[in-house]
């Protein structure tokens, strides 16, 4: 059906990205659907903007969450992609193994955690009185799914690292489709509202995650892995949190600032909370192509940097920002010319749509600068230089995004079009200083022990 495994170190440069990417810009496709199905069916079966509130504020929460997991498992797709390039199978099963058993501990403790602080978090957050209980109600039952977002992410990272993209993007597929029939089932038959939201995402993660396992178990690979046997190695985890972390932290980082500007979108109304919620969903879709290059980018980076090949892996940059950047004016053009139609989509609300469009007016510029971003971090990431990215994307977005949204909102009025403004210019800053890190050569050794 597909390869099990692949060497991207070899072929034309422009194929194998676009047939590695296609299966990551699929399955980002279906997992931006998986979240987004949520909010349109919410939207399109009940009545008013609470419900729309409670489940994009409930979502963005969790995506404090996901982005952590994602951000960490990644530290095991570039660890995984450097040994398979240098042929270092052994070493593969030794990572697998360790990861297996840390991931599965974190998912427990992280779990607790998120149930424990879940109304506290609601609070801070500013979300509105109406939308209150929908959002913690949502955010305390997925709470019951991270382990199966942990599940999933670890054996996605690890199958990425070794060439194989396609069977994450089949069992998404799989969780996806079980997502929207679940939340049709759960709200639109039973009424359950917010609640049937939650509690359809949480099904649709397990079955995801278990199938994935399930997958990895049955399936034959050039190493071997068997549940039973799995060993922690220490030396293997602190090389995994030595990258990932800093990527781990960065994108909580990067969502707990999205959460302050949600803050921020919530203090307006409801109403601007609904769209701004609404509008990030289609954020989602709209820079998917640049994330999904980004995501395939890391590791074809991390095996031909294994495999010595550094220029290769450089031209694979260029290629990956070509390709985005053409998506990204595209939907630039749409979103200026009627961005109504894109809010529209998720929601039929009058105030919801004129909020989102709103803020679409203003935010949408930085879809030609996030290919150059999203490119740029996955490179030095394949590389090894986490660190850089993290400190960099901290920068832009903590010290530059968030203080520029208070500070042109402060001045020119509390609306989403003034709040949308301070991404394009944050997204500049960002690339400026990748571009200056990446013609000084830094990437060129790396970071990655043993090597």
């Amino acid at each position: 059906m597909f390869k099990s495994e692949q060497n991207l170190t070899e072929g034309s440069i422009s194929k194998t990205l676009i047939l590695f990417a296609l299966p990551f810009i699929f399955a980002n496709f279906l997992q931006a659907l998986y979240g987004a199905c949520d909010l349109i069916i919410i939207g399109h079966y009940t009545e008013g903007s609470s419900p729309i509130s409670s489940v994009a504020v409930g979502a963005q929460v969790m995506h404090i969450v996901i982005s952590f997991i994602i951000g960490l498992t990644t530290g095991t797709t570039v660890l995984t992609g450097h040994a398979y390039g240098a042929g270092k199978k052994d070493e593969i099963e030794k990572i697998i193994g360790t990861v297996f058993i840390f991931f599965i501990t974190m998912s427990i403790i992280v779990s607790f955690l998120m149930y424990y602080f879940a109304p506290d978090i609601i609070n801070w957050i500013k979300t509105p009185s109406a939308a209150y209980e929908g959002a913690l109600e949502y955010v305390l039952i997925c709470s019951f799914g991270i382990i199966f977002i942990f599940l999933f992410n670890v054996f996605s990272s690890i199958l990425r690292g070794v060439g194989n993209s396609y069977a994450p993007m089949i069992f998404i597929s799989i969780g996806c489709i079980a997502n929207i029939l679940l939340d049709l089932f759960f709200i639109g038959c039973l009424n359950f509202g917010v609640k049937g939201a939650a509690v359809a995402t949480v099904i649709a993660q397990g079955i995801c995650a278990v199938s994935l396992a399930v997958y990895v178990r049955l399936n034959k690979f050039s190493f071997e892995f068997r549940f039973r046997k799995a060993k922690f190695y220490t030396d293997k985890i602190k090389n995994i949190i030595k990258l990932g972390l800093p990527l781990s932290f960065q994108d909580s980082m990067v969502q707990m600032s999205f959460i302050i500007l949600l803050s921020l979108a919530n203090s307006m109304g409801v109403d601007a909370s609904a769209g701004y919620g609404t509008a990030n969903r289609l954020n989602g879709f709209t820079m998917l192509p640049a994330f999904s290059f980004a995501m395939a980018l890391t590791p074809v980076v991390a095996q031909n940097m294994g495999a010595k090949k550094r220029l290769r892996a450089k031209y694979t940059l260029y290629t990956a920002i070509g390709y985005t950047f053409v998506f990204g004016l595209i939907c630039l053009i749409w979103q200026q010319i009627n961005p109504e139609s894109a809010i529209r989509i998720f929601s039929s609300d009058i105030n919801v749509v004129k909020e989102g469009a709103s803020y679409l007016k203003s935010f949408s510029f930085d879809l030609i600068i996030v290919p150059f971003a999203f490119c740029l971090n996955a490179f030095f990431n394949g590389c090894g230089h986490t660190a850089f990215s993290m400190i960099n994307n901290l920068i832009a977005t903590l010290l530059i995004r968030v203080p520029l949204a208070f500070l042109i909102t402060g001045i020119f009025g509390k609306t989403l079009f003034n709040l949308g403004m301070a991404a394009p210019l944050a997204s500049i800053c960002a690339v400026t200083v990748a571009l200056i890190y990446l013609k000084l050569g830094y990437w060129k050794k790396s970071k990655i022990a043993g090597d």
